[in-house]
């Protein structure tokens, strides 16, 4: 099997479907609970649904570009076009019967520590941006206070795409990395947040837990935009006005010093949203630099790179050969790394020597240290 995406659970279900398939017992005297209560025994219905629309999970599925060393295919068009593949995930539904809801209350944990309340009142209730293969306890709650339905879901796909915040939005867990998948919920990349409502703010604070911007538009496009949308979070601007192929020592140098801040950043514990104006080249790029450092395959970020194309207008192919006026594109980023390595020598080999290279006496390279801290930090081993 091509190397791709973790955590596809065992039988998925038709697209969005979500099934019952066992009961499983808590009892109150679990490690969840408190050790005072008394003995009692709690069912969850164990339940599946799936998040991934078709044409995203075939083109992760069925596309290896292993054998393409040239960078001459390019599958990403095909499969919007056949499948209609697209950068909006399913949602989570929950059903029940016996009434009309009030709302939904959600927790990882089945006593309901930490639970987030949602709106509901017909069945079914869509939940979206839950973490693939984490298992969500749930109960289903009437105005009165009657528990209409009580039950577990885990979402089943191998990529999380965030809705509602803006446009591109993507979580980079899931990918197979080395030894492991590199984790969901601690980066994000997407794009500018300037035009992002009061309920997107809302997921990207509470939702995601994201509490730092990290923005690598350039001044010249981004003038008026030198501080965080988002006032509640840290903000810092590395001004990337050029595409990593076509720069110079502060280029590279300023993608060394991202990674640096976002290796310090996680170290603290924090989720980071990194983006450029569509979320698509710089930021594509800033993502192909990490996810290779992690040991994530050439096919797999060649894929992550072209899942752009499956937004609303942006189009990212491996295979596109820029004209002179025209950067931020994967391939000049292909060539450009390739310089760092002899002939055969593999992207994560390039990607590495590339990020401990010294450029100018201004800035230092990142060292092995800082590397293995930020496998330690976004590798989960399998």
């Amino acid at each position: 099997m091509k190397k791709r995406i973790l955590l596809l659970l065992a039988a998925l279900l038709a697209l969005c479907a979500c099934s019952t398939s066992r009961k499983a017992t808590i009892a109150s005297d679990s490690p969840f609970l408190g050790q005072d209560r008394p003995v009692t025994q709690v069912a969850f219905e164990q339940e599946t649904c799936d998040i991934e629309n078709e044409g995203t999970r075939k083109f992760l599925e069925e596309v290896d570009y292993s054998t393409d060393p040239d960078y001459v295919l390019s599958f990403a068009k095909d499969y919007k076009s056949k499948y209609g593949a697209n950068g909006k995930p399913l949602p989570v539904k929950i059903s029940w019967t016996g009434g009309t809801a009030d709302k939904v209350v959600l927790s990882q944990s089945p006593d309901f520590v930490n639970a987030v309340e949602i709106k509901a009142d017909t069945s079914p209730a869509e939940v979206f941006n839950l973490i693939p293969g984490v298992s969500y306890y749930y109960k289903v709650l009437a105005g009165d206070g009657k528990v209409l339905k009580t039950a577990c879901v885990t979402p089943v796909g191998p990529l999380r795409w965030i809705n509602g915040v803006a446009s591109n939005v993507r979580d980079l867990g899931g990918w197979k990395a080395d030894g492991g998948h590199i984790a969901y919920g601690k980066l994000y990349r997407g794009a500018a947040l300037e035009r992002i409502s009061s309920s997107g703010k809302d997921i990207f604070l509470n939702d995601l837990g994201i509490s730092v911007d990290l923005d690598l538009r350039g001044y010249k496009e981004s003038e008026y935009h030198v501080g965080a949308v988002i006032k509640e979070i840290d903000y810092l601007k590395l001004p990337l006005e050029k595409n990593l192929g076509r720069g110079t020592g502060r280029t590279n140098e300023l993608y060394q010093q991202a990674i640096r801040s976002i290796i310090g950043w996680l170290g603290e514990g924090r989720a980071v949203y990194f983006h450029c104006a569509g979320g698509a080249d710089r930021t594509g790029s800033l993502a192909f630099l990490i996810e290779a450092l992690l040991g994530v395959s050439e096919s797999d970020l060649s894929k992550d790179y072209e899942l752009t194309t499956f937004g609303r207008s942006n189009t990212r192919l491996r295979n596109y050969r820029a004209s002179e006026d025209e950067t931020h594109v994967l391939y000049e980023l292909i060539i450009y790394l390739r310089t760092f390595g002899a002939p055969g020598t593999s992207i994560n080999d390039l990607v590495l020597k590339w990020a401990t290279t010294r450029y100018t006496d201004t800035v230092d390279p990142l060292t092995m240290d800082e590397i293995d801290l930020l496998r330690k930090y976004l590798i989960v081993k399998d």
